[in-house]
């Protein structure tokens, strides 16, 4: 729990201006300290020292005769049995995370695409019972984030069985955004010109995503679990290169008929990926996993040397078939000199498309 200390708020009859979630909180806790003998001087310098938030004598006067309460107020209260619920569970699964400190309880998403974070901002409006979307915002690192503060939201969400409870109600709203915040699509060409292809998500939680690969075998999509490195390895991020802290796993579709399945029933919201997994579905119901397979994606990709772990960029123009081929040789020739690099016997490849 962070101890960072939050500015003062106004001193205003009821405590107004404090958050609702927090004003529950206070109440409950002046009422409490009344009830124990304790002055109402010494109450506020309770709440002051705790809490960084001043409350008039008058205000706490009102709630311990029972003249306002918050509990009584309207506001808004988060529909817990709302479909978008497990979607935002799926999101928090991913890269949402929780705050819990002396200013109150927050969900926050933070994600490279605007587009994802929109989602959440409309899909936490209609979990709030809010009529317009939260607001998006942006980090000083390119980031967009959306936030809602929610004692009754993060309660619920910081209890593990609550969120696996929400991947078995509503599998695909809950899949979905955890792919999107931690999966991807993935297509690529191997040192003998063959397509290789796949889903993933990765997580350092192997136990969420075995439950995750039980409910997608439910919906016919069929998943294997991998170590995808050990604590301690050093890993290219989107940041940078880092040393990661736990083991971590990743849950991988590689058979064609799963991936047309996770196509046609799931999908992602963000539209970069769910463009490169029409893209994918495309490729291998033409053209299979052969070498004009791997031609086919070059038209549409381009390989990036050194830019992290997405190497694959959709071009802006789709190149032609000619181009396409040279675009292979020249990419199994870059495979060729590293192995030649590594092995000093002979070697050699021939391409036939």
């Amino acid at each position: 729990m962070s101890t960072e200390r939050p500015g003062s708020a106004r001193q205003t009859p009821g405590g107004r201006r404090i958050p609702h979630d927090l004003r529950i909180e206070l109440y409950l806790l002046v009422r409490e300290l009344h009830e124990s003998g304790v002055s109402y001087r010494k109450i506020q310098r309770v709440i002051e020292n705790e809490y960084g938030v001043k409350i008039s004598r008058s205000n706490i006067s009102y709630w311990v005769r029972g003249l306002h309460s918050p509990l009584k107020e309207p506001y808004n209260r988060p529909n817990l049995r709302a479909k978008e619920l497990s979607w935002i569970a799926g999101m928090l699964a991913g890269d949402g995370s929780i705050k819990v400190n002396r200013k109150g309880r927050f969900l926050t998403l933070k994600v490279r695409d605007r587009e994802l974070a929109e989602v959440a901002a409309r899909r936490l409006a209609v979990v709030m019972g809010r009529d317009r979307p939260y607001a998006v915002n942006r980090l000083g690192d390119g980031r967009y984030y959306v936030q809602v503060q929610s004692r009754e939201l993060v309660d619920h969400l910081s209890v593990r069985e609550n969120v696996l409870l929400h991947l078995e109600r509503n599998p695909r709203e809950f899949i979905q955004a955890f792919f999107d915040c931690d999966g991807g699509v993935t297509g690529a060409i191997l040192s003998s010109g063959r397509f290789s292809y796949g889903l993933f998500a990765i997580n350092t939680d192997k136990g969420l995503l075995t439950s995750v690969s039980r409910e997608l075998l439910k919906l016919g999509v069929r998943g294997r679990l991998y170590l995808q490195h050990h604590a301690g390895k050093s890993v290219v991020t989107s940041k940078g290169v880092a040393r990661a802290s736990r083991d971590c796993f990743a849950l991988r579709v590689k058979d064609v008929a799963s991936i047309l399945r996770y196509s046609k029933e799931v999908g992602f919201d963000v539209p970069r990926k769910q463009e490169k997994l029409r893209d994918l579905v495309y490729v291998l119901t033409t053209y299979g996993t052969g070498i004009r397979a791997s031609v086919e994606w070059i038209r549409r990709y381009e390989y990036v040397e050194g830019s992290g772990r997405e190497r694959w960029f959709r071009r802006d123009r789709m190149l032609d078939l000619e181009s396409a081929v040279d675009e292979l040789h020249a990419h199994l020739r870059r495979f060729a000199d590293r192995i030649r690099s590594k092995n000093s016997s002979n070697f050699t490849f021939s391409l036939k498309i």
